[in-house]
């Protein structure tokens, strides 16, 4: 007769016992809440040797008691790392996570469901699917559109841009691999991410074309116009069309209805990169300088970009939703469901992953509580801060404003006199450095016309002018230190 193992159930933690962890760890979490405005970004002068001594633990045999490891977790997790959430952090394109998300977040892990199929997760399913044809039709989509939540935008340009590849190659090159020379237009200021997706998709990077831009940072339609010729004559097939809608280093907007123009009359696939500016669709004010997105065949938008969602969650939305499908799709069968039974989509059959978690909840639920007015007023709110900051740059002797858009605001520090551009440049790199390791404010930095120069983005709904006033006061505090010691701090 079969023995019956005894139970084992040292894993599965009682209800009482949950929540007295839970209680904990939630309380870590409201003393962070109450921390942003206290203290620095990120601690001064931190180095990694540093951090790897005071986070490096060794998993024991035994349990870790629930307060020595909540301590722990506050000590060298949160004492440790860069705040998001703090006022003063203005460097990339960053949100701070939203309390009601962060929330949903524990929700989500807590239910655990595989989103990869429907069978597996209904409600989950249904709730993404909800989400993603309410984003498109904020961008004005059709009713066919449709689209998933991934891990960010990096990832919502390869899934568009493996569909685009299919549906002008051919579908056939699931099968036999790309064999036809198929070109990618993209301006010099698109996101890396393209430049990835075309080595990743075996098109390699030399098929994208970096369009030249304007003077105010956009794809010059023209330029675009003489590639695709230039192409044509060499035998290259245009394939694909890259938009962008918030550019990372000056977040200018590229002229998407005639990109869309030029893209039809070629037949070419129209893909907008809106991670950064797809948020200004909320706006009734601001939507209009998304004008032409609603032509594009494939978008990506990053929600927890200037949504303030937590990471990660991207999002690409298409068209025509059957497109992720005619990309993606396999057979397998190990999934077996009959016909004429009611069920959804699988997600998992419609993009790159197979297993994938609950992302949309911390989206759905951030959008459900604030509501889209308030996420409206407070990107309109961030566009006014980066006016104001640049006014300031202005009225500064020792700055120079050398781009601003949508929330990003692009100066350098120049002290009165300096114009050589050499010294200029490696006084802001190490400015840039020195702001950093310092941690009271966390910029970022960009080049604009081959100038260096420090970078702030507000997408941070904790960011007021009062912090603004901040970063100027502690760049000029510590540029002036750097330029008057120049020849013995600045590198030769």
């Amino acid at each position: 007769m079969a023995q019956r193992p005894a139970p084992f159930r040292d894993l599965d933690w009682d209800p009482e016992r949950a929540r007295a962890f839970a209680d904990e760890i939630v309380g870590v979490w409201t003393e962070l809440l109450g921390s942003f405005r206290d203290g620095p970004v990120v601690p001064p002068h931190l180095t990694q040797e540093a951090v790897r001594e005071a986070v490096a633990l060794d998993v024991p045999d035994d349990p870790m008691p629930p307060d020595a490891l909540v301590a722990h977790l506050r000590e060298a997790v949160l004492d440790y790392s860069l705040k998001s959430g703090h006022p003063a952090h203005l460097a990339y394109i960053t949100g701070t996570g939203t309390v009601p998300g962060a929330a949903a977040d524990l929700l989500a892990s807590g239910l655990n469901p595989n989103v990869g199929g429907w069978l597996l997760s209904p409600a989950a399913t249904e709730i993404e699917l909800c989400l993603t044809r309410w984003l498109a039709g904020l961008l004005g989509l059709p009713e066919t559109a449709g689209g998933m939540i991934v891990a960010g935008g990096g990832v919502a340009n390869f899934i568009s841009l493996k569909v685009a590849r299919d549906a002008m190659a051919g579908v056939k090159t699931r099968q036999t691999g790309v064999t036809a020379k198929l070109a990618i237009y993209c301006s010099e200021e698109a996101h890396v991410t393209i430049d990835r997706a075309a080595d990743m998709l075996g098109l390699g990077t030399e098929a994208v074309r970096h369009v030249p831009v304007d003077e105010a940072f956009r794809m010059r339609p023209d330029a675009l116009l003489e590639a695709i010729r230039a192409d044509l004559s060499a035998g290259v097939s245009p394939g694909i069309v890259v938009g962008t809608a918030g550019t990372t280093a000056t977040g200018s907007i590229e002229p998407l209805d005639d990109l869309a123009e030029i893209a039809a009359e070629h037949g070419m696939w129209f893909h907008v990169d809106a991670a950064y500016g797809g948020a200004l669709g909320l706006s009734d004010e601001l939507r209009p300088l998304l004008k032409g997105i609603e032509r594009a065949d494939s978008i990506t938008l990053d929600p927890h970009k200037w949504l303030s969602t937590p990471l990660g969650s991207g999002c690409i939305v298409v068209r025509d939703i059957q497109s992720l499908s005619d990309s993606f799709g396999v057979y397998a069968a190990y999934v077996h469901e009959e016909e004429g039974i009611d069920r959804g989509l699988n997600l998992g059959f419609m993009g790159p992953q197979f297993s994938r978690g609950f992302d949309a909840l911390k989206v759905w639920v951030s959008l459900l509580a604030h509501g889209r007015k308030a996420y409206a007023t407070r990107i309109e709110h961030d566009i006014e801060l980066t006016r104001y900051l640049a006014a300031c740059v202005e009225e500064h002797p020792d700055f120079e404003l050398l781009a601003t858009g949508l929330s990003i605001c692009c100066f350098r520090y120049r002290p009165e006199g300096t114009d050589d551009e050499e010294h200029l440049n490696r006084l802001n790199e190490r400015l840039l450095s020195e702001l950093q390791l310092d941690g009271r404010v966390y910029p970022s930095n960009a080049i604009v016309h081959g100038r260096f120069c420090l970078r702030t983005c507000i997408v941070n709904f904790r960011t007021e002018a009062d912090d603004l006033d901040l970063v100027l006061e502690v760049a000029a505090e510590l540029g002036a230190k750097l330029h008057a010691g120049a020849s013995s701090t600045l590198p030769s």
